[in-house]
Order: C-alpha cells, then sequence, then structure tokens
C-alpha cells in the first residue's frame, strides 16, 4: 500500500478539519501500457515509464499534459488514471461526463483506492479495471448530496446512500492497432476548464472552506503518425525512380505525338 494510499485511509475517518487550500494536487496515478501496469507504490515514477513525454506536465499541481508514445505492432492498450482532487476536503466531491468518448476510448469514474472503503460508494474498482484495460463506463460518484462534514448517508450511520459526495478519481482508456512503422500518441490532458471534447470532471462544489466551486477536467486524444502501410509493403527507392522515369518517357512521347498529329493536320 502506497503511502497516500494509507494517508487517504486515515484522512476518510477523520473529522472534518478546516482548509483554504483550494488548488488541484496530484494524490496518486497509474498507467497502463499494454498489460504493464506503472503506479508509484510499485516503485515507478514518471521517468520510469517508455514512451512517457512530461513536458506539458505539472506533477505538483495535477494539471498539464501526460504523453505517452508506443510503435508496437499490432493491438495495443494504453490506460490512465488520476487522482487530482480540486479541492479541499477531498471527500466533498462528486463526478460528471461531458459528451460522447471516441472510438476505442473507454472511462471510469470511482472512488480511487481499493483500501479506502466509502460507507456510501463500497470499495473502488477503477485501479483493478484499469490493470485488465477494462474501464466500466461507469460514474459511480454522480450525486451532489453535500459531504463538507464527511456526515452524509452512512458517514453519519444513516442509510447507504450513493447520492453523497465523495472520494472522487478518473482513468481513461485507449484500443488501437498499429501497423509497423506505425507510432501512437495518447496525450492525458488534466486542466480548470472545459475542454471542449469528451470528457470527465471532477466538481468541487461551495461548502465551508470553499468560497467557489472548482473542478479538474481529464480529457484524453490519440494521434498516429508512421507510413500508411506496413514498410514491408513499401516499393524499393529503385523502384520508385524507375517509375519515375518510365512516367516521364511516357509522357514525353504523348507530347511528341500530340505535336506530329498537329503538325500533319496543318500542312494538309
Amino acid at each position: 500500500m502506497s503511502k497516500f494510499r494509507t494517508i487517504l485511509a486515515i484522512f476518510a475517518a477523520l473529522p472534518l478539519i478546516p482548509a483554504t487550500i483550494h488548488a488541484s494536487s496530484l494524490q496518486d496515478w497509474e498507467f497502463n501500457i499494454n498489460g504493464t501496469d506503472y503506479f508509484p507504490s510499485h516503485g515507478n515514477t514518471f521517468g520510469s515509464i517508455p514512451g512517457i513525454n512530461l513536458s506539458g506536465y505539472n506533477s505538483t499541481t495535477g494539471l498539464g499534459t501526460v504523453q505517452i508514445t508506443v510503435s508496437t505492432a499490432g493491438s495495443n492498450y494504453i490506460g490512465g488514471f488520476f487522482y487530482v482532487p480540486a479541492g479541499i476536503p477531498f471527500y466533498n466531491e462528486y463526478g460528471a461526463v461531458n459528451g460522447s468518448p471516441t472510438s476505442g476510448e473507454s472511462w471510469q469514474i470511482d472512488v480511487p483506492e481499493y483500501d479506502v472503503v466509502s460507507a456510501n460508494h463500497g470499495a473502488g474498482t477503477i485501479i483493478d479495471n484499469l490493470a485488465n484495460a477494462a474501464l466500466n463506463g461507469t460514474n459511480s460518484v454522480p450525486g451532489i448530496s453535500g459531504n463538507y462534514l464527511n456526515n452524509c448517508g452512512a458517514n453519519s450511520g444513516g442509510a447507504v446512500n450513493a447520492g453523497c459526495n465523495d472520494f472522487v478519481s478518473m482513468a481513461l482508456g485507449f484500443n488501437f492497432t498499429l501497423a509497423a512503422g506505425q507510432t501512437e500518441t495518447i496525450a492525458f490532458t488534466l486542466g480548470s476548464s472545459d475542454p471542449g471534447i469528451f470528457s470527465l470532471e471532477d466538481i468541487h462544489p461551495v461548502d465551508g472552506s470553499n468560497p467557489t466551486a472548482a473542478a479538474v477536467y481529464l480529457s484524453g486524444t490519440a494521434s498516429q503518425g508512421g507510413p500508411t502501410m506496413p514498410i514491408g509493403n513499401m516499393p524499393e527507392p529503385s523502384s520508385i525512380y524507375l517509375f519515375a522515369a518510365g512516367a516521364s518517357l511516357l509522357a514525353f512521347a504523348t507530347i511528341r505525338r500530340s505535336r506530329k498529329h498537329v503538325s500533319e493536320q496543318a500542312t494538309k
């Protein structure tokens, strides 16, 4: 269990701690790249992830763009999990879905970890599903019933209420196929404004510690590069030159025939 996951479990059991910090912050993350999982408690850092580009990402605020590029021919899967609360207390947030996913794109919104068992939402499945490339397309924290005092529903001994605000984490996954020589770059972007494409949203409402609402959006894009056909099927350079030369000679012969025909017509 990571240090963060232990702290989060303790935090969930504590009474409200007044806070004045409203900025987003990266609390936990995980990536699945073709069946290999990378996450902090496994001893991984961002820098140990193959094909990653962090030039546009701020790991302190948790905002920005993480790019991962792969070039494995055949079927591929890249998935990313992010726990970036929009405000404090972390457990007074809820999720939303904006738009529709693209072909091959999967998603999930859930409480973040197995070892943080919410009285209202139970143990999350988002990490397990990411590891299995099986994000379930479900927003498990959709409610907007305030939980600022951590006393919503079963948190205060009442009935279980899945509409209560809670911890919120988000994940996106991408399935795609590459030919030999092709590459695919998946970009995961977290920001504080609507990106205008399909996105997941973690919302922190106005409460005793936050005079204005805040949100963190997660969106993703896939960009393919490289040849459009397998390299083995591309013509050799010498073949290309011969073809170009032949085409030039054919065009020259056609022009000569045309000019000869015009000359003959003029002398008649």
